[in-house]
């Protein structure tokens, strides 16, 4: 079932998606982040890590991601207790001139 809608170089998608490989940073206090994600039969690796914070939906904690395999931006959202990741939206850097991008700090 598609369910997308664009607006501008944004395209909201608000589906579940699988993440196929994760990694850790901060030994410290470890926090968990996506490093690929399988969406439409399509395998989609991140080279580069933006903003990462923690919300509340209600009683739910999800945590919120903005992500970049260098050609596009994703963010993608993973609700703490179903277990599941949802991609939100996919934004063109391509189209937007990377003006205005956010900046991300390198993926380790």
């Amino acid at each position: 079932m598609e369910n997308t809608e664009t607006t501008e170089d944004v395209t909201m998608i608000n589906e579940d998606v699988t993440i196929v490989a994760y990694y850790f940073k901060d030994k410290k206090q470890p926090k968990c982040f996506p490093k690929k994600m399988e969406y439409r039969n399509r395998h989609i690796t991140f080279t580069e890590t933006g903003l990462r914070h923690p919300t509340h939906r209600g009683q739910r904690m999800v945590h919120v991601f903005d992500m970049t395999d260098g050609e596009a931006d994703y963010r993608l959202e993973f609700d703490a207790e179903a277990l599941r990741w949802k991609l939100v939206y996919i934004a063109d850097q391509a189209q937007q001139g990377f003006q205005g991008s956010p900046i991300y700090a390198p993926a380790t």
